[in-house]
């Protein structure tokens, strides 16, 4: 049996307390190290993926006609491309319901079925104005449409020749392409029996775009009659000119404010001498309220009625307006919307007349009771 000594007691607790020592100092010096090494830094955040913009433009429906179009010949082609088609036939069918032989409204154009997208794009603007649309399988009718594009190469670089011809009336302008904006690069000339002093070209359209630095000229001249104190203006565009596509002026809107101007004009004509006149007959149209044009079945019949007994040198005198100040832009338009209505019974426009606005004190600017439009009807005095 051995019996262990002092001696030997002491190193075996030596041993053990050097042991625990060494864990301790193994211990501390992990805990150093890892209070030494820095926090690795967070992963930079990545930037979502964005959906590129995509191309300024317009669907195919936008300018299909709406009695039926090539619709393989509009989808050949880009977005941005059919809005410079749109604008294009906009500034042609817009300046051809301003010619007094091309009312919108009271003629029937004949068409073929449209093969191009320009075609297509014409046809659907036509309907949009408001004319009346024919279908034809040939070059027939009196006031058949026919329209053409040609691409040239000239000293200002490439340029393309649109053109529109309805009955006697032939509409051409030139037009450049710049990046995904169109411009025209010419007068708009017209050949016909046209006043083109009463003609105001919708060229607004295009500054809608903007652009960069660019510019373009506007104003009308006689196909073939070059006249040198023609008024003529340059147009500048610029990139805070550019209006988002989905809020620039509506096609409609455009031929609305045509139309409108073409009444203007002839509602400002000389007033005829009713001294040399007996009136024959009178009706009362009236209208909802102060803003509304919709004539309604009972104003369409009176109309009806009274153009009945209508004959050759009568003349159709329309009072609309009655006002504190002497203006509302909302009678002109109903006594507008009343020659139109007459326009459309054949009657011609030689012999209807609106007449200026009365001053009428006792209706307050803020009244919007039913609205009378009265219709007078003449007959020439015996002489």
């Amino acid at each position: 049996m051995i019996i262990p000594t002092v001696q030997s007691a002491s190193r075996h607790l030596m041993f053990r307390f050097s042991l625990v020592a060494l864990v301790g100092l193994l211990g501390a010096c992990a805990s150093i190290q890892s209070q030494s090494q820095p926090e690795p830094e967070p992963e930079p955040e990545t930037e979502p993926l964005t959906t590129p913009t995509p191309d300024p433009g317009i669907s195919v429906e936008s300018v299909t006609p709406r009695l039926g179009g090539n619709i393989e010949a509009l989808s050949k082609i880009s977005a941005a491309e059919r809005a410079q088609l749109q604008l294009i036939a906009t500034n042609m069918v817009s300046t051809l319901v301003q010619i007094p032989s091309m009312r919108s409204g009271e003629i029937t154009l004949q068409i073929n079925d449209p093969k191009t997208a320009y075609g297509n794009a014409i046809v659907r603007a036509l309907e949009d104005a408001g004319f009346g649309l024919q279908r034809v399988s040939a070059d027939q009718g009196r006031n058949y449409v026919s329209y053409s594009k040609r691409l040239s190469e000239t000293e200002a670089g490439f340029v393309t020749d649109y053109e529109l011809s309805a009955g006697k009336v032939t509409l051409q302008r030139e037009y450049s392409v710049q990046g995904s904006r169109i411009y025209p690069s010419s007068l708009m000339n017209i050949d016909g029996e046209v006043l083109i002093a009463d003609i105001e070209l919708t060229d607004a359209i295009f500054a809608e775009q903007g652009g960069v630095n660019d510019s373009f000229i506007s104003g009308v001249q006689l196909m073939g009659e070059p006249d040198p104190n023609l008024a003529v203006r340059t147009v500048d565009v610029r990139s805070y000119d550019e209006i988002p596509m989905d809020r620039r002026t509506p096609q409609n809107e455009i031929f609305d404010n045509a139309r409108l101007r073409f009444f203007e004009i002839q509602a400002n004509k000389t007033a005829p001498r009713l001294d040399r006149y007996n009136k024959h007959r009178r009706t009362v149209l009236i209208f909802e309220d102060s803003t509304s044009q919709i004539m309604g079945s009972a104003n369409k019949l009176a109309v009806r009625l009274l153009v009945r007994e209508f004959s050759d040198n009568d003349l159709l005198l329309i009072k609309a307006c009655l006002d504190a100040d002497g203006k509302n832009t909302a009678a002109l338009n109903r006594a507008i919307r009343v020659e139109q209505e007459l326009l459309g019974y054949g009657i011609p426009q030689e012999s209807t007349f609106i007449a200026p606005c009365a001053r009428a004190s006792y209706r307050h600017s803020s009244d919007d009771s039913p609205e009378p439009v009265e219709l007078v009807h003449y007959r020439p005095s015996a002489s």
